[in-house]
């Protein structure tokens, strides 16, 4: 990302990364009348390139996975499926993803550059996890491969 500050000639750059810690749910029993919570984190981290410091604004998109869908997301073990979803707030009321079909997207803003802690700064957006109660479930260690994507 390249930010003008007053002319063409002052540049400012910053590189900025996403990592994740997984949702990792357990194990899940379908007998268990409240729903199965688990939380997980995304990382941004920006490191200032050059130029005095700036805000660097982003915002973290989480695709639907292997189920093509938002609601719900769908974790898979063989042929059997397991309805999950993933959600920017500890209410579990947004689930998070492209800013369609009632997703939201994540936003954030840093200050990068000498003068405000060291060149490198990381902001962690928790990511909530839920699998609702009391479904079907065969036995099988189920999974999804979620992408996120940050744009700044």
């Amino acid at each position: 990302m390249l930010l003008m500050l007053g002319s063409a000639e002052a540049l400012a750059a910053a590189d900025c990364s996403v990592t994740a810690v997984g949702v990792n749910f357990g194990i899940y029993d379908p007998y268990v009348t409240a729903p199965d919570d688990s939380v997980g984190e995304i990382r941004v981290t920006c490191t200032h390139l050059s130029g005095p410091p700036f805000d660097v604004r982003y915002t973290v998109t989480l695709s639907t996975g292997s189920s093509g869908t938002y609601a719900p997301r769908r974790l898979r073990a063989g042929t059997a499926l397991l309805g999950y979803n993933l959600w920017s707030d500890p209410a579990r009321s947004s689930p998070w993803g492209n800013g369609s079909a009632g997703t939201v997207i994540v936003t954030g803003l840093m200050k990068v550059g000498p003068g405000v802690g060291n060149r490198v700064r990381t902001t962690v957006h928790p990511i909530y996890g839920r699998i609702p109660a009391m479904q079907d479930a065969a036995e099988g260690n189920y999974l999804d491969s979620i992408v996120a994507t940050l744009t700044y």
